[in-house]
């Protein structure tokens, strides 16, 4: 099995919290969001507006500043107090072999737009990634984009045209590359803003990038842009700001906060006369005025219906009262005019915790270009998500958040442990954070409950598996029988013995009950039980066989394994009593005799094997009688240790081991959405309103963690 270690926890442990300023301030200009805030960076249009980058776990902020110190394509770069390093610009998170001879970086800028779309032998400019190369039956919507989710929502058929891939190289070893697709639109190519992010700290290099420049020589040979940035005076400073004046390559600028504390500083100056034509060409006739880039919002995305997953899955998770409330949120188009959308069916997957208006999250790991047993990427459509959640290798698959050709999130127990699937060679990035959801009633030992709500977001939908043993009915329709063996090794606690008769008829049918509810099945009709003596004297061995269909016989045994052998020592708490319960530290005496003690646990079943996905046999087991506490069959492949530097936009997006840890401010996610009018011409009833989310390194403090930088909460998983 591949599990992340926990060798970040003590590298990071004293990290500071904050960020100072740039180390060389004539280089780099830290970013505010005009009113004193830091965070992230952004490109011209904000929150929305996220730079291609890569990033990585770096100890200290003068080793991130030197990265892009020496990286001629760096713009800017961000650096938190979790040691999160993000370098910006373009190419930073890849490379397109396309490029090589057409030189367009800007449109093959990242993976899925890595490909060209051909319509009757001709390119389809405006198609830019494979979700849009085809044709829909039915006219869609003027206010949404033509694309397989769309023609689906409208209920027409979609006719794939010809999508012909290149090859995406990845960024440096060592490194995770982050990719913001813009379906109709090439992303930004310059820093200029920021997204308020705690700790975040966005210091950027190149500013003049995002302003109006005036470029050229004068007559007499001196810089245009030189003389056009000194005309900047502290008169143009809104009231209260402080002035900056030229220091290294960075011109005047104006921040901090304004005196009626509405003005921000940064757009209060940058607007004033002395950025505008005239002010250029008054320099000098040779002169030439660039305007500033302007960005221009892309439009409104929604996800497909939800799709029938057929038996085993739930339907539709949705807003909660909680995570449906509307006060205070007009900045969601979808609450505009209403009070509360509980049933809204549109989100990332939440636990639903009161006062949390987007639920508190839950450990996941996301992957934006892996592939599932089907040979589908697991972004392509809710059902290669949901595939992909049947893969995992813990078989513990609680349930997942898809965002359409964009993002696959995955939660369940111990999955974000295993960071690669059968036959996948790409990894996916995992996030340990505080809450373990339940897989069943109280199961695992531990698990926090109510994951049963969405944080509103039209770009996802959240699915979840059934909690109880029609959950296998998703692997399809049962084939074939095998067995799956469980053995509990049962020694004296203390220096009373115990033998194979101290386990009374009661004790047996107790037993039996209480591993059907571990594996979710019948007890009567798949469990069957023996007790005979272990392989020490004065030991009992405790042996559990369990019937399982063929089709299932995978994802059951990593379940099982998952559970009491993965978790290590939990695994024995579950037969101290007949309720199941974290306080069930001592024998109970109910199920075990009160003077045993479960000294270690084996599991025998089957599993795929991760480089060819075949079936193969697969034992597991921890015991306290041998010198290691934990040992697999020869066969499991070698670990795989995460690409490190993770973890859910500050919509996250939320963050993993080796993972980017960020706090779910949702800052841009609550801005994300569609219009009441583009809601309306979908024409779905949901809920009261009709409508047609690196690795990183979370300790048991990070409760508000997300993904690896805090600025991505929600970029991260592209949650917003």
């Amino acid at each position: 099995m591949v599990r992340l270690s926990f060798f970040a926890m003590a590298m990071f442990a004293n990290l500071a919290m904050s960020v100072a300023g740039p180390i060389n301030t004539e280089t780099y200009r830290e970013l505010t969001n005009g009113f004193g805030q830091t965070g992230a960076c952004r490109g011209n249009g904000g929150g929305g507006d996220r730079v291609d980058s890569r990033y990585r776990i770096l100890p200290t902020q003068a080793e991130c500043e030197t990265v892009c110190d020496d990286d001629s394509g760096c713009v800017a770069y961000a650096y938190s107090g979790n040691g999160d390093c993000v370098i910006y610009g373009s190419g930073q998170d890849g490379t397109c072999s396309l490029t090589v001879d057409t030189g367009e970086l800007d449109r093959y800028h990242n993976f899925n737009s890595c490909g060209e779309c051909y319509q009757d032998g001709a390119v389809v400019e405006d198609a830019l990634v494979k979700s849009l190369c085809g044709i829909c039956s039915k006219e869609t919507p003027a206010e949404l984009t033509a694309s397989l989710s769309v023609c689906s929502t409208v209920g027409g058929l979609w006719t794939e045209a010809a999508w012909t891939a290149g090859t995406w190289e990845d960024p440096p070893a060592g490194w995770a590359g982050d990719s913001y697709t813009h379906l109709t639109q090439y992303g930004s190519t310059n820093v200029h803003t920021i997204s308020v992010a705690e700790s975040y700290g966005c210091f950027d290099k190149v500013h003049e990038d995002g302003q109006a420049t005036c470029t050229g020589s004068t007559a007499d040979g001196s810089s245009c842009q030189t003389s056009f940035e000194d005309r900047r005076t502290s008169t143009q400073c809104p009231e209260g700001c402080t002035f900056y004046p030229r220091n290294g390559s960075h011109g005047p600028y104006c921040d901090g906060l304004a005196s009626d504390g509405e003005t921000s500083c940064i757009e209060g100056f940058e607007t004033t006369d002395v950025f505008s034509e005239e002010s250029c060409l008054a320099i000098d006739s040779q002169c030439v005025y660039v305007p500033a880039i302007a960005w221009t919002q892309p439009p409104a995305t929604i996800h497909a219906p939800p799709a029938d997953l057929g038996p085993g899955w739930q339907d539709v998770i949705r807003a909660s009262v909680t995570t449906g409330d509307c006060t205070g949120r007009d900045s969601l188009p979808q609450c505009k005019g209403k009070d509360n959308l509980a049933g809204f069916e549109y989100g990332v997957c939440r636990l639903d915790t009161a006062g949390a208006l987007n639920g508190e999250n839950v450990n996941q790991k996301y992957c934006k270009n892996c592939i599932n047993t089907n040979g589908d990427q697991v972004n392509l459509d809710e059902k290669a998500c949901a595939q992909a959640c049947l893969d995992d290798p813990s078989g513990s698959c609680i349930g997942f958040s898809h965002a359409d050709n964009a993002n696959c999130i995955v939660y369940g127990v111990n999955g974000e442990h295993y960071l690669r699937h059968p036959g996948d060679p790409n990894q996916w990035l995992g996030y340990t954070l505080h809450d373990e959801p339940c897989i069943s009633d109280k199961i695992p030992i531990g698990c926090t409950p109510k994951f049963n709500t969405i944080k509103m977001n039209t770009k996802f939908v959240c699915r979840h598996l059934n909690r109880d043993n029609t959950r296998w009915l998703a692997w399809g329709e049962a084939t074939g029988s095998e067995e799956i063996t469980v053995e509990l090794t049962v020694t004296p606690s203390l220096s009373d013995p115990v033998g194979v008769k101290d386990f009374t008829q009661e004790m047996m049918n107790e037993l039996r009950i209480k591993m059907a509810s571990v594996a979710m099945v019948d007890a009567d009709k798949d469990v069957s039980l023996e007790i005979g003596e272990g392989d020490q004297d004065g030991h009992v061995k405790v042996t559990f066989t369990i019937q399982a269909p063929s089709n299932v016989i995978i994802p059951m045994t990593g379940m099982i394994d998952t559970l009491l052998v993965a978790k290590s020592r939990d695994g024995a708490l579950y037969f101290h009593s007949k309720l199941t319960t974290d306080n069930a530290l001592q024998n109970s005496g109910e199920l075990i005799p009160k003077a045993g003690h479960i000294a270690g646990i084996l599991v025998k079943g089957m599993r795929h094997n991760l480089v060819d996905k075949s079936k193969e046999l697969h034992t597991t087991s921890w015991s306290q009688l041998n010198p290691s506490a934990c040992s697999v069959d020869p066969v499991d492949p070698e670990p795989v240790d995460p690409v490190a530097p993770e973890p859910v936009d500050p919509v996250a997006p939320e963050r993993v081991t080796p993972y980017v840890a960020k706090k779910d401010q949702d800052g841009d996610d609550d801005a994300g959405g569609l219009s009441t009018g583009a809601i309306a011409a979908i024409g779905v009833s949901v809920g009261f309103v009709a409508v047609g989310a690196v690795l990183f390194i979370l300790t048991s403090t990070t409760k508000e963690a997300g993904p690896i930088h805090e600025e991505q909460a929600g970029d991260q998983f592209n949650e917003a």
